[in-house]
């Protein structure tokens, strides 16, 4: 199926797979192997055409989760949108400020140690934490309980949560 290019008209989009540099995804260093892209002859303009894109993203989000050193402001903010999140969720959830947020995605100071073992464990998670509200989160460290009983009962071939009590 050809295409007419959206930016001249003038021309057919021409398909090929190439290697293409995934700019889009805010990251300087992701390279899509093997992917379509549309070019138009005539003026450049390209397309390209990415199916299952949350899977793309998944694995990107996985794979800097996995990098050994410190995560860079452009990773924060990619794994921050990745999970859904504004920057101010984002700084709820980790219980600092919007601007150190900001200022993290900005690399004006780099993620603390725990904000980023936090989030890397939020990714691994596989989605943002929904089931925990946020006002629930913000008051955890405020309260001191003592332990919690957890009833845990085998089923099928997994286990199941029977109750808790505090």
């Amino acid at each position: 199926m050809s295409k007419k290019c959206r930016t001249c008209g003038k021309a057919e989009l021409a398909t090929r797979s190439e290697t293409y540099l995934y700019t889009e995804s805010g990251l300087p260093n992701v390279v899509l192997v093997d992917v379509k892209v549309r070019r138009c002859p005539s003026c450049g303009h390209h397309e390209l055409v990415l199916p299952r894109i949350v899977e793309l993203h998944r694995t990107i989000a996985l794979a800097v989760i996995h990098k050994p050193a410190r995560l860079s402001g452009p990773e924060v903010r990619f794994l921050r949108k990745f999970l859904g999140w504004s920057g101010t969720d984002f700084a709820r959830h980790v219980g600092v400020d919007p601007s150190t947020v900001s200022n993290w995605e900005t690399d004006k100071e780099p993620i603390g140690p725990s904000s980023d073992r936090a989030l890397r464990l939020m990714v691994a998670h596989g989605s943002p934490v929904d089931e925990y509200p946020l006002d629930e989160l913000t008051r955890i460290e405020n309260r001191r309980t003592p332990p919690m009983e957890v009833r845990v009962a085998p089923k099928d071939r997994g286990w199941q949560t029977v109750a808790s009590a505090a």
